[in-house]
């Protein structure tokens, strides 16, 4: 498939009114392409050339892109920077210029997506002395064969701004679309959709058919996405071998698995209540790592499955030493640590060993220690299926004696009282809280079930957690906040059903001097005029942004709200606490999880 083909379903896409028509699109584009451009394709919608895991990235700027687009139009680069303070976006600059060349190049040829993969593979691999010249090079060397069309996206994917909207379950949707006719001839499939069907007219109950098989269809691919974070892969998988190629894909080390969720319930009791006797552990407020062991190599991965290996040498080290397993995955919380006191270091702390320089100083200045608190996969063998209390014992017997990995702190109770001193006490150690776990409920991976309760320490106001939002636009500074070019933000929750962005809350107390230059400097890149097609909004923010960075929200409580989109509900008097470097979008607070905080926040009135 050449790249121009590829463009014009891009531009259809960022065009689409609603999510059902870019599904709709999507679908088509999959289905025109073979098994190895489907997997190129998905990347480059995800805004990546290969899995997140992989750090493959090609991140060149914008001063880089402007000085291609100069090279290939036959124009100083000056007048591209010029244009873009104009346009705001390098994309439709380079239409710009490619539009109006002033030169021809010598020699042009169909830009092909294998030629473009090409070209952008080297410029993310090439480093060192004349790095910067060869990725001009390259950008400008594609620009010359490129369509205007095709400008416009080659020069967006290097910049990560494809703005084109875009998530891993709308894609997902489009995946199972293209699998619906062959899944009909699956009769033990079909017998049991149709079991289930309660509409009694033909046209009606075919339409009801469709729409459950392509919920099923959704359902496995998004079950293998879970336990395989590389949805390039599980797409080629489909186009090659159709539903059944979902059965080659499984759990392995090296590949993350998506995360487990924890919902979450007010009190003590209403967690016995739900689950009975269950496991009680200490909630740390630290890195989530998943630590992934494959005989001597060990790979850490963060909640965002982003490598993070390098990060953390003491507990690689660790790993080797006090696994005793031949492969393994399992997941922990890491903070620093003080041994010697018993002493939690805040968060605060502990974020700052998050970092790719200085490692070795900030190691030995702030050593963490991992709390483990699941296993996953031993010599082999999957454990998602066991139900925890299994998985506790063999994670126990796994992890041997050592001062960096232990185990996480744990009781088992049906008691509300006992479960309150427990708090009480982790508490007061400076921990978030506690998680309740259900003794028997298996691993499900990237849900956010009842297996998991979280119950976090209360704070002054009625709201007795905080909200991880989702920044989807901003506001111009005022006063003394106009030298920062932005003085409030525009925050989301997430709608999973529809893969949405919901606003939910307008903040403009709790940001530092320092938050309001990182965040008008991270937000100013990915600024819009118009609204993204995943935010649903009845405020008005000045720049709209795309859905990308999360925030973590404190308010006295939820309040019912005309102009918000989060089931008509609103954060009163919302003021941030932190920018949430460690999750993504999708991983943010749910219009679900806001709905439940509504109405615990009511009970607990009613209850006064």
């Amino acid at each position: 498939m050449n790249f121009k083909k590829i463009a014009e379903y891009f531009e259809k896409i960022e065009s689409a009114s609603s999510r059902l028509i870019m599904t709709g699109i999507l679908a088509e584009l999959f289905s025109e392409a073979d098994s190895a451009e489907i997997t190129k394709i998905i990347y480059l919608l995800q805004g990546q050339l290969a899995p997140a895991h992989k750090q493959i990235e090609v991140g060149m700027g914008e001063k880089y892109i402007e000085k291609a687009i100069a090279k290939a139009g036959g124009y100083s680069a000056g007048e591209v920077h010029s244009e873009f303070k104009e346009l705001g976006d390098l994309g439709l600059v380079a239409e710009h210029f490619i539009k109006n060349k002033k030169q021809k190049s010598l020699f042009s040829a169909e830009l092909s997506i294998e030629k473009v993969f090409s070209n952008l593979m080297k410029i993310a691999t090439s480093s060192g002395s004349g790095s910067q010249d060869l990725k001009i090079k390259l950008i400008a060397e594609l620009l010359n064969s490129a369509s205007q069309l095709e400008a416009r996206y080659l020069v967006r994917i290097p910049l990560g701004n494809m703005r084109l909207g875009i998530g891993d379950p709308t894609i997902m949707d489009a995946l199972a679309i293209n699998l619906t006719k062959e899944a009909r001839q699956d009769k033990k499939l079909v017998k049991e959709i149709e079991s289930t069907l309660k509409e009694k007219k033909e046209e009606k109950r075919e339409a009801e058919f469709e729409r459950k098989l392509r919920v099923k269809l959704r359902e496995r691919i998004e079950a293998k996405y879970n336990v395989h974070s590389d949805l390039g892969s599980v797409a080629e998988k489909l186009k090659s071998k159709g539903v059944n190629g979902l059965d080659e894909i499984s759990i392995e080390p090296g590949t993350p698995i998506r995360p487990t969720l924890a919902e979450r319930l007010p009190s003590a009791e209403e967690i016995i209540k739900k689950l009975g006797k269950c496991a009680i552990e200490a909630k740390y407020d630290g890195f989530r790592l998943a630590i992934h062991k494959d005989g001597n190599k060990v790979t850490i991965f963060s909640r965002q499955q982003e490598n993070v290996t390098p990060m953390f040498p003491e507990l690689s080290e660790a790993v080797k030493k006090q696994v005793k397993a031949k492969d393994a995955i399992f997941e922990g919380e890491a903070l620093a640590f003080n041994e010697e006191t018993g002493e939690y270091y805040s968060f605060q702390i502990t974020i700052q060993r998050k970092r790719k320089y200085n490692v070795k100083e900030m190691s030995e200045q702030f050593p963490l220690k991992l709390f483990a608190f699941d296993v996953l996969y031993i010599d082999g063998k999957s454990l998602m299926g066991l139900p925890f209390k299994e998985r506790r014992k063999r994670l126990e017997k796994m992890i041997g004696k050592g001062k960096t990995l232990g185990l996480s702190d744990s009781i088992i109770t049906d008691n509300p009282k006992e479960i309150e001193t427990y708090f009480n006490e982790r508490v007061e150690k400076g921990l978030e809280g506690i998680i309740a776990k259900d003794l028997n409920a298996p691993y499900i991976a990237g849900a956010r079930k009842f297996a998991w309760i979280k119950l976090k320490r209360s704070y002054k106001g009625e709201l007795s957690d905080t909200v991880d939002a989702v920044i989807v636009g901003y506001f111009k500074g005022k006063g003394k906040r106009t030298q920062f070019g932005l003085g409030g933000l525009l925050t989301a929750v997430y709608d999973e059903k529809e893969d949405v962005f919901r606003s939910v809350a307008k903040i403009g107390t709790g940001m530092t001097e320092e938050n309001l230059s990182e965040l008008e400097k991270i937000l100013s890149k990915i600024k819009r005029e118009k609204k993204p097609q995943r935010v649903d909004s009845g405020v008005e923010p000045d720049f709209w942004v795309e859905p990308k960075y999360v925030v973590e929200v404190l308010a006295d409580e939820i309040t019912k709200s005309p102009m918000h989109k989060a089931a008509g509900l609103a954060l009163r008097f919302p003021r941030m606490i932190k920018i949430r470097t460690d999750k993504k979008a999708e991983q943010a607070t749910t219009v679900k999880e806001i709905k439940q905080m509504f109405k615990a926040q009511r009970h607990v009135k009613l209850g006064e």
